[in-house]
């Protein structure tokens, strides 16, 4: 079981308070868990060996790591700090967190702003319940698992913009960065750090040498930092630029650090050449794998004890061979380069050249943008520019665009309420629009964050997100991350003395569509009898005839395969929770 596992629960003061916490916590705890934390309000149980912190007194538990931001030295002991208040401790730790805090008058739950350490939370019988194994809630009889079909439209039609509420009935999710007050008065939200406050123009970084250096000192910190934590981590390298650097910036003496890959199947690209050189320049052994199609069941999904379908069928051709690597070399710990497209600011519109207007007016510089912008997507500046000009009058909405699925029903989306409870999607005024696109990205990445198989034998952790690298990446200017008519600039200047030049440089990737259309060939029928006899159909949302048609042509559409992938995975996850009710 991965020692991440938690379960807290939390009752109001009274004569019965300590009967119900005992009782409720004996019923939902899993095997392997013992007492962390017992005060009259406050009950914690967990992996004792699992990386935590409990606070003097026994009045909470930090649950996960924390690093002092001065100097990102990991935390091992308090004293007096822990009083700070939400939005003062997120700026004096940063790590991969939730702090459950027990003050005079309330208990406080905060979920750092990465969000690599889950918490839902339900209320059962006046009592809360907080854990990262929201399975265990339903296990007992204490909350029967009824599907929130809102909530389900709304995972496809808004894809990664998560809402508090979960796709379950009574659970909901506290996201990154956000407090669980919870006292006499009754339960509340509020957010204690937002990605806007590093948005804003005055928070800007000014000079793109300073955002080349600073991006690189914070990053090599931050990375250096998380390498420390593990005896024997696995970081999963493609050969592209996001996991390379997270390689590079985690080379540090003591750990065993292992990398893999993936090579290609038959009639696929090859990532191995620069996987290959990443690993002999930095010194890592690299074990180079091949994805197996025939490990996928797509009837089965690796989020079903979720209360969100967020995992991705054809991950399953990569997450098992893995499991076999990290079972041999008894890896304690996941890392990738997960969110660093969206971290990096990856981008082929015209919207930095909008945000270099709006902060200095029309002038060389725009004509600068322009270029950088011409030779990233391969046009000319004048229709950059021409580009620019039409997005000007739509370029300010307080709101993302839908990224809806072209397989839905043509009335769910015109139906279908905004997501709820989720502070940071509205974007304050002065932020302009190609920088709110760039936090919009950011935080769609928390979708990506779970539903793998290998979390149940260690921690998957996505160190992109850490704390002090979102606060900076968001300071930098959209046009400087074009500069020079590259993608993701200042990453790769900030890394070039680290990587081979061969990786630094690189403009291209690989994608997995050839692997999801073998996975689509090989489960055609149950995919058929899933997707137009299944849950989501008899729900009315579904375009059976488009999905038909689909099917039975070429396929073609490359764009249109994930999106089909995405109703596949959904249904499995529902099916699985249908099957759960009855039982």
């Amino acid at each position: 079981m991965n020692k991440a596992f938690y379960l807290a629960v939390v009752a109001r003061p009274g004569p019965e308070a300590a009967e119900r916490m005992h009782r409720l916590t004996e019923k939902l705890q899993a095997p392997g868990m013992a007492d962390l934390v017992a005060v009259p309000e406050l009950r914690v149980v967990g992996d004792p060996a699992a990386a935590q912190l409990t606070l003097p007194n026994g009045r909470g538990i930090i649950l996960g790591h924390l690093f002092r931001r001065v100097d990102s030295k990991r935390v091992t002991a308090m004293s007096g700090e822990e009083a700070l208040s939400s939005r003062d401790f997120v700026k004096a730790y940063w790590g991969g967190y939730v702090a459950i805090r027990a003050f005079e008058d309330r208990v406080e739950i905060l979920r750092d702003p990465s969000g690599m350490v889950p918490c839902y939370h339900a209320e059962i019988d006046g009592v809360h319940v907080l854990t990262s194994r929201p399975d265990l809630l339903f296990g007992t009889g204490l909350l029967d698992p009824i599907i929130d079909w809102t909530i389900v439209a709304q995972s496809l039609v808004y894809r990664d913009f998560r809402p508090a509420r979960t796709c379950l009935r009574g659970v909901s999710e506290l996201l990154p960065g956000a407090v669980l007050d919870l006292s006499e008065r009754g339960a509340s939200t509020h957010c204690a750090w937002s990605p806007w406050q590093f948005a804003q123009p005055a928070a800007r970084i000014t000079d793109p040498a300073e955002a080349i250096t600073t991006l690189r000192d914070v990053m090599i910190v931050t990375l250096g930092a998380w390498a420390g934590c593990f005896e024997r981590p696995m970081i999963e390298i493609s050969g592209g630029l996001d996991s390379s650097i997270v390689a590079a910036g985690m080379r540090a003496p003591g750990p065993a650090i292992h990398c893999l890959t993936f090579g290609p199947a038959a009639g696929d690209a090859s990532e191995l050449p620069w996987a290959r050189a990443v690993a002999e320049h930095l010194g890592y052994p690299l074990a180079e794998l091949v994805a197996d199609a025939a490990t996928v069941d797509i009837g089965h999904s690796d989020a079903q004890d979720l209360p969100r379908p967020c995992a991705r069928a054809f991950s399953q051709a990569l997450d098992r061979p893995i499991q076999k690597v990290a079972a041999k070399l008894c890896i304690d710990a996941f890392f990738g380069g997960g969110g660093g497209d969206s971290m990096f600011c990856l981008t082929h519109s015209a919207l930095p050249l909008i945000d270099r207007l709006t902060a200095e007016g029309l002038g060389r510089g725009i004509f600068e943008s322009a270029g950088d912008i011409a030779q990233l997507t391969r046009t000319n500046i004048w229709k950059v520019l021409a580009a620019a000009a039409r997005r000007l009058p739509r370029a300010h909405s307080s709101m993302p665009r839908p990224m809806t699925n072209a397989f839905l029903a043509r009335h769910v989306p015109e139906t279908l309420p905004w997501p709820e409870g989720n502070s940071w999607l509205a974007a304050p005024p002065g932020v302009p629009p190609g920088k709110r696109n760039h936090v919009w990205s950011i935080i769609g990445i928390q979708n990506q964050l779970e539903g793998y198989g290998r979390e149940a034998m260690a921690p998957l952790l996505a160190p992109l997100l850490s704390q002090p690298i979102a606060e900076t990446c968001i300071a930098i200017p959209t046009w400087y991350w074009c500069i020079g008519g590259n993608n993701r600039a200042v990453a790769r200047e900030a890394f070039r003395d680290r990587l081979p030049a061969s990786v630094i440089d690189r403009r291209t990737k690989v994608s997995f569509s050839s692997l999801a259309y073998r996975v689509i060939r090989a489960n055609m029928t149950i995919l058929r009898e899933m997707l137009l006899d299944g849950a989501l159909a008899r729900q009315g949302l579904l375009d059976r005839e488009r999905i038909a048609g689909f099917l039975d042509g070429t396929m073609a559409d490359g764009e249109a395969l994930p999106e089909l992938m995405a109703l596949v995975e959904v249904e499995a996850w529902v099916r699985h929770w249908e099957a759960r009710s009855l039982r």
